[in-house]
């Protein structure tokens, strides 16, 4: 179980192995926090960074895994934490999935790593989500390499549950996926088949279980005895994990979880716990630094997600998302891995033994009822997800500034419809709460316009928020279809992040080093330090280099930088240009022509 204090934990986990680079990363989470997921590029660049706060570091991250990251995650699950004109460059790595039954609840991981003509595989399954959530959760990390000759059909057979997973995922997006995206994840699903993965000690055997695709099947749960480890749970799920067991079963879970258990489902051979209050509370509490943690920041509840069972061969534990409902095991989409290891080291008795203190019996009589207002909140988290599933477009109309029409398909209006009575909906720009509208019209003639955008504000991101008769509210983020994009936006967003000559510098800098052309090897702790020593016009020599060596056919970080300076200059911004940047850029600029024979 992991203590998650930090997102370090998983990122740490995405890191390729010394002297790898990222090839292709494909992940999935049912709920996705915009603002946490820019931290995953920094997870394969973190090797060139030193503060994952610096926003030009996390520019340069993004962009270098824009075409190689895809993350799918359930419609209507979608947030934003602390706002950043970075998610910007997250828009096509990120793809919401509406499932015709149950939910998209998988968080998994398939990261491919490179060196050379070498490759390396690894697989994460866990129970957390994509977000900042701080709770305690599971994790399993395999890493594999390329089956040898005589070991393909094994490793075909063992991986053909993550294979069919990772080749279905983009037909399960709203929105069609580019070709070319789709293509690169049916070919990592064809290098997939011929893994070879290491088993963690002590377990002999690992396979996997996708739940809520066709051809998918239920673990062999028959066993002397059971732990299950579940924040969420249903009578149907709970019998139906514990119908194999021939002796007692032990739960951990939440009080509210155990006490709606039917009381017919708490017999003699169920024990109950749930995490002792030390576990998510200590007055001792200390940060990175040793300070003082607020209670608002520590540890808070259980999200892990466990199944061990005591067999005649062995202790079989499953871990990842799953939860002991009968939707988690029978509709969702859901990912579980097996092992199978030593009765004394990882079942059902070593594992209680090892949760120790973290642990409190928990009595309950079972019976309890959800209050109106959760069972109201379901209702509306169930109906946001509706809309959410739907396709919306937006269309970039040309103005001064730009204009912005929306719309969305049938089915939302036909929604909205069926809950007028009792719910509101309203909806705005993700960059601008202020452009927004109740009107959600299915065609584009019809389509809500919205005036006065900045080129730097144009997004895709629609925030959807929904409120009840009751005060419920719940808000979620839908990524719409962009029509008529324009080239230079992003280019208008790293602009806005350019606030003096220091922060040029460096973005120039990493365009550069994007490019290949230039390695970064020290601090990060400001313009001169990164890139060389700079005089008094803020121009160092680690910049005058980085130009030279982007000179010539076959460096397209110079092109790159020309079209963030004609930006600046188009803009009238050039005040953030260094002294004396205009002659050396000149001259640069020549030299590359006319090595490139004018091909830039």
């Amino acid at each position: 179980m992991l203590e998650p204090q930090s997102r370090a934990a998983l990122t740490e986990q995405l890191k390729p192995p010394t002297g790898f680079e990222l090839s292709h990363a494909v992940g999935t989470t049912f709920t996705l926090d915009l603002a946490t997921a820019l931290a995953v590029p920094l997870s394969f660049a973190s090797h060139r960074l030193s503060a994952q706060e610096d926003t030009l570091g996390v520019l340069d991250a993004i962009r270098r895994a824009a075409d190689r990251v895809d993350v799918f995650a359930q419609a209507g699950e979608i947030s934003m934490g602390a706002r950043s004109d970075l998610v910007a460059f997250l828009e096509p790595m990120v793809h919401p999935v509406a499932l015709r039954r149950g939910l998209f609840h998988p968080k998994v991981w398939f990261l491919e790593y490179r060196a050379g003509e070498r490759t390396a595989y690894r697989f994460l399954c866990a129970s957390r989500n994509l977000t900042a959530d701080r709770s305690w959760d599971v994790i399993v990390r395999l890493d594999g390499q390329p089956a040898g000759p005589g070991e393909k059909r094994e490793a075909a057979a063992a991986n053909r549950p993550l294979v069919e997973l990772l080749r279905r995922l983009p037909s399960l997006g709203v929105h069609e996926l580019d070709p070319a995206r789709r293509a690169r994840i049916d070919e990592l699903g064809e290098r997939w088949r011929n893994v070879v993965w290491e088993h963690p000690d002590p377990m002999r055997s690992i396979a996997f279980h996708v739940f809520g695709v066709p051809g998918a099947s239920a673990p062999d749960l028959h066993g002397k005895r059971a732990l299950i480890v579940s924040p969420f749970l249903s009578d149907d799920g709970l019998r139906m994990l514990r119908s194999g067991v021939r002796t007692e079963t032990h739960v951990l879970s939440r009080a509210e979880s155990l006490d709606r258990l039917l009381p017919r489902s708490l017999d003699a051979k169920l024990s109950t716990y749930v995490l002792d209050e030390a576990a998510t509370y200590s007055p001792d509490d200390t940060d990175d630094h040793g300070g003082f943690v607020p209670p608002g920041d520590r540890l808070a509840g259980l999200h892990a997600k466990a199944v061990v069972v005591d067999r005649l061969d062995g202790a079989h534990v499953l871990l990842g998302s799953a939860n002991a409902t009968d939707a988690g095991w029978q509709s969702n989409v859901e990912v579980m891995v097996e092992f199978v290891g030593p009765i004394p080291k990882v079942g059902v008795e070593a594992t209680l033994d090892a949760l120790g203190e973290l642990k409190e019996e928990y009595a309950t009589t079972g019976g309890s009822e959800p209050d109106a207002k959760e069972e109201g909140e379901r209702k509306l988290e169930a109906f946001v997800r509706v809309l959410a599933g739907a396709r919306f477009t937006a269309r970039v109309l040309p103005a001064d500034p730009y204009a912005l029409r929306v719309w969305a398909e049938d089915s939302v209006t036909s929604a909205l419809a069926s809950r007028a009575d009792d719910v509101s909906v309203r909806w705005h720009l993700l960059t601008r709460p202020d452009l927004g509208s109740r009107v959600v019209s299915a065609s584009e003639s019809e389509g809500v316009l919205l005036k006065g955008i900045p080129l730097a504000d144009i997004t895709p991101f629609v925030v959807l928020v929904a409120r009840d008769a009751a005060g419920n509210e719940r808000r979620t983020i839908v990524l719409a279809r962009l029509l008529d994009d324009v080239e230079s936006r992003h280019d208008a967003i790293i602009a806005r992040q350019l606030t003096d000559r220091s922060a040029f510098v460096r973005v120039l800098t990493l365009l550069l080093e994007l490019s290949g052309a230039w390695t970064l090897t020290t601090s990060s702790s400001g313009a001169a330090g990164f890139f060389g020593t700079a005089d008094a016009s803020g121009v160092g020599t680690g910049l005058f280099e980085a130009l030279v060596r982007a000179v010539g056919e076959g460096h397209h970080g110079l092109a790159d930088a020309r079209r963030i300076i004609d930006y600046l200059r188009e803009h009238d911004e050039d005040a953030v240009l260094p002294e004396g940047f205009d002659e050396l850029w000149s001259q640069v600029w020549s030299a590359h022509l006319e090595l490139s024979g004018g091909h830039v």
